[in-house]
């Protein structure tokens, strides 16, 4: 178990520790927010001088035994499937979900509620839980929706098809019925003549 005291003073190191950025990144827009070490010639960060920014150094480091743990002192542990769960110490560490899909992150999460594990990353398990099932619901309803939309769309067109088709068949009998009559009506005027 880790000592209380090392994590309450290292909580406060870093409470009092500045934001340590490059020379001249707060002017100019295109360097980073990040330490770099400045590399002057004339460089007054670089000397030192004082009213210019904090340099990083060992007085801001935590102690070696507190290192690497959130500010409760637990070691954070990454979860991306069932299988890493099992090595899992609840006493000394904290779960953090990988970047993983919504349904393999409740199976965790519903693993977790029944182990009565931390969860870093999560902030209310149980209603996490609700809200994801309540969305899958809603989505398997719009696509059960959607399917039937499908289906009656196409049976109309299906039923349209069919009475083009018969209309079509009904217009070419009469058409042969009326050449058939023509050709009857000539037939009967040559025997005459």
């Amino acid at each position: 178990m880790v000592d209380v005291k090392l994590v309450e003073l290292r909580n406060e190191r870093k409470a009092k520790k500045p934001d340590f950025i490059r020379q001249e990144a707060w002017r100019r827009p295109k360097l980073a927010i990040k330490w770099r070490f400045p590399k002057g010639y004339q460089s007054k960060l670089r000397k030192k001088y004082r009213g210019k920014r904090k340099q990083p150094s060992l007085g801001y480091c935590s102690p070696k035994s507190v290192k690497g743990l959130n500010r409760a002192g637990l070691k954070e542990i990454w979860v991306a499937c069932l299988q890493d769960l099992d090595n899992f110490d609840p006493k000394t560490q904290i779960i953090i979900i990988a970047k993983i899909g919504t349904k393999k992150k409740v199976e965790i999460l519903k693993k977790c509620l029944e182990k009565k594990y931390l969860v870093s990353n999560v902030k209310d398990v149980e209603s996490f839980i609700k809200k994801v099932e309540e969305k899958l619901s809603k989505k398997k309803k719009e696509i059960k929706e959607r399917e039937e939309k499908k289906k009656k769309f196409k049976d109309e067109a299906l039923k349209k098809k069919e009475k083009e088709e018969k209309k079509e068949e009904e217009t070419e009998e009469k058409e042969e019925t009326k050449k058939g009559e023509k050709s009857e009506k000539i037939k009967l005027l040559e025997k005459r003549e």
